[in-house]
């Protein structure tokens, strides 16, 4: 289902819905006594994570997962997200019960997953962490999962769209955290009694040294260079050097313009020692093979669509260098130590950076950026992309270098 698509659906029928359920909310709550509302919850039998869109989320959210593990470990935990998002969280150490998959590509394929999800709550009692502020349909699924504590980003006075009142620990969602600091502060809320006053009141660290950590074995690594030699035995791999030029359709404004990297590629191949691989989702394999004709055939790779995501994790773990838009691969190169360089635009690296100590962002930070955020439901009206096409290729090549030479 395309993005805009889901945002009219997430806005027509989550509007009325988010207001029904609202009320419904308020009924149940009115036939408790004030002592049951105000009170802290005990041990909750599950507590599930909602994450639909991004599956980069997923990664920035391992610190609040390990949260959630530390403060109820008889509680288990889960994750409901996009089929995408399976791979990520196997890695991360779910078992393939605890991830509740919801296909986004249909209606009828929701529908279907919404009754098959419900199921695997019945009768049990449910503590549920939104991850994505202002998305009603993850906080509808709160709702519909029948969880005694809903807890989500909320407007209160701010902007923000409508997602009605049954969330029962509303954190005000601050533009000045990292979203890895939001939703460690989510899970935190576990923990507060249930109350409509803004939370949360106390102090946020940054996740950085939190953040997921995958130690690839030595034997996967070699496993890997040897299809590399196997499938190009002429490429010598001295210098690996990956290329992702391609972003989500959630937000095509963050591609750096696709001539920039066919001239990026060219001129890092002057270098006789590097080999680039380009890297990417099987959909995305046909412009991965146009950007490899133009850059140079020989020496190029296309490994879009090519790798499962542990291999994806171990790719990095062997190469020296990743230069990307704002996307995915940010978050999961970020899990190893992989140097970085990663390239924003329209939205701000204050909020979804790197969290790898070995990333450089390149942002040229113009009056309009960023454009996009929770607030509009990442949706600009911009058709000129200028905070990414100001991005010079001499400006990207320059950070490449000095990180090659500090690595060497």
């Amino acid at each position: 289902m395309h993005p805009d698509t889901m945002r009219l659906i997430d806005r027509w029928a989550g509007i009325p819905l988010c207001f029904v359920t609202s009320v419904w909310s308020w009924i149940k709550s009115a036939q408790k006594t004030k002592s049951d509302n105000y009170t802290k919850q005990d041990s909750p039998e599950i507590i599930v994570f909602i994450g639909l869109a991004e599956i980069g989320a997923l990664v920035v959210a391992y610190p609040a997962i390990q949260e959630a593990r530390k403060q109820y470990p008889n509680s288990r935990v889960c994750f409901i997200t996009a089929p995408a998002g399976f791979q990520t969280l196997e890695l991360m150490g779910f078992e393939k019960e605890e991830i509740l998959l919801m296909r986004m590509s249909s209606l009828s394929g929701m529908f279907l997953d919404l009754i098959r999800i419900r199921k695997n709550f019945g009768g049990k009692s449910v503590s549920a962490i939104v991850l994505e502020p202002f998305t009603r349909i993850s906080a509808l699924l709160t709702a519909w999962i029948g969880a005694s504590q809903r807890i989500g980003c909320h407007r209160f006075y701010n902007e923000g769209s409508y997602i009605g009142n049954f969330l029962t620990h509303r954190l005000l969602f601050n533009p000045h955290l990292h979203a890895s600091q939001t939703y460690f502060a989510l899970s935190k809320a576990l923990c507060e009694p249930i109350s409509t006053q803004p939370l949360l009141k106390e102090k946020i660290p940054s996740q950085m040294v939190n953040r997921l950590k995958i130690n690839i074995l030595e034997d996967d690594q070699k496993a890997l260079q040897n299809r590399l030699k196997l499938e190009y035995p002429e490429t010598a791999f001295e210098k690996i050097i990956l290329l992702n030029a391609n972003a989500s359709d959630i937000v095509p404004l963050r591609k750096w313009p696709m001539d920039r990297f066919v001239e990026l590629g060219r001129k890092m191949l002057e270098n006789s020692t590097i080999t680039i691989i380009l890297t990417g989702s099987i959909e995305e394999q046909q412009a991965c093979e146009v950007l490899l004709r133009e850059i140079n055939p020989d020496r190029v790779i296309n490994f879009a669509g090519k790798t499962t995501f542990k291999e994806l994790i171990t790719l990095y773990s062997i190469s020296d260098l990743l230069i990307t838009n704002d996307s995915g691969p940010v978050h999961f190169a970020s899990t190893t130590d992989i140097p970085i360089l990663a390239l924003f635009g329209p939205e701000t690296p204050k909020i979804f950076g790197p969290m790898s100590p070995n990333a450089k962002v390149i942002s040229m930070e113009l009056a309009c950026s960023p454009c996009i955020s929770v607030f509009n439901q990442k949706k600009s009206s911009c058709n000129e992309n200028q905070c990414m096409k100001q991005i010079s290729v001499q400006m990207v090549l320059s950070e490449a270098q000095k990180i090659l030479d500090k690595w060497n």
